[in-house]
């Protein structure tokens, strides 16, 4: 029994119709393992990008952090690139978004290589000024010192000067005396003898002192630690000198003996020890001690 023309075409077009699903599934598992391909490239290359980004950020940040004068260009591409690397991360993959940010980043990397030689620059620079700033400084410091030692110098100097105006005594010598008749003058050492205490000193040339009229103060304490002469109380500020007498005489900046007497109020000198204190004023210029038996 022979097929007939219309079963032929059944048969025919069944397998074309078989073909053609198997060739659309084909199709159809091909596109999806070339997507699957493509997107894990895209991550890949995503991530590329970032880890770019991030390099060109460590760079950035070491670069201000080294500078001591706030670049404030590095730091406005900093924030850029700070915006874009939050923004790569928000972003969906595709070809386009991926040609974007790659665009991008070779566009900040051209600025950093300015910026970085720049900033360069300006760290050199600022090195100079500071290397010059610590010189100015050093010299200014030795300046101060230098000063600071000619002041306490000077000070010193003045202070040298004042002392060495002062009148100094030399010589100061004191004795009981004998007073004879005729005027002269014994030593005597017996307390019971003494007619007057003799008290002698010289003021010594000094060409720094002004000449002029000058005048001592002459403390003379007896054994009993009173003050004998006419034992006159004086008053210099917040100091109270008693003193035996006063000797004025007028200075010329030449050697000059000084002598003066004083008479006990008693009938005879006390035995012991005698101290004499000369003043200038409040000041103690000399002292000197004797004695009586």
């Amino acid at each position: 029994m022979n097929s007939s023309p219309s079963n032929k075409n059944s048969k025919t077009t069944i397998i074309a119709l078989i073909l053609l699903l198997v060739g659309t599934l084909f199709f159809t598992f091909k596109m999806h393992q070339d997507g699957v391909a493509t997107e894990v490239q895209l991550e890949k290359e995503k991530t590329e990008v970032m880890n770019n980004l991030d390099e060109i950020t460590s760079l950035y940040s070491e670069a201000i952090a080294d500078n001591k004068v706030v670049n404030t260009k590095l730091v406005a591409a900093l924030d850029r690139l700070q915006a874009l690397k939050t923004e790569l991360k928000k972003s969906k993959t595709s070809v386009s978004s991926l040609m974007r940010y790659k665009r991008k980043y070779f566009e900040l990397e051209s600025e950093m290589e300015v910026l970085l030689n720049y900033n360069a620059v300006l760290k050199f620079e600022n090195s100079q000024l500071t290397t010059s700033l610590d010189s100015t400084q050093v010299q200014l410091n030795t300046q101060l010192v230098t000063n600071a030692n000619l002041n306490e110098a000077n000070v010193n100097l003045s202070k040298s000067v004042d002392v060495a105006k002062k009148l100094s005594i030399d010589h100061l010598e004191a004795s009981g005396v004998i007073q004879k008749r005729s005027g002269r003058l014994v030593p005597t050492t017996r307390a019971r003898r003494v007619d007057n205490l003799r008290i002698c000193y010289v003021v010594p040339s000094n060409p720094l002192t002004e000449p002029g009229e000058k005048r001592y103060y002459v403390q003379v304490i007896d054994p009993n630690f009173n003050v004998i002469g006419s034992n006159t109380a004086v008053q210099f500020e917040e100091t109270v000198l008693n003193y035996s007498y006063v000797t004025t005489f007028t200075y010329a900046n030449l050697s000059l003996d000084v002598c003066d007497f004083v008479t006990s109020q008693e009938i005879d000198f006390e035995k012991g020890v005698y101290t004499v204190n000369v003043f200038e004023q409040s000041v103690l210029v000399s002292t000197s001690t004797f004695s009586l038996k």
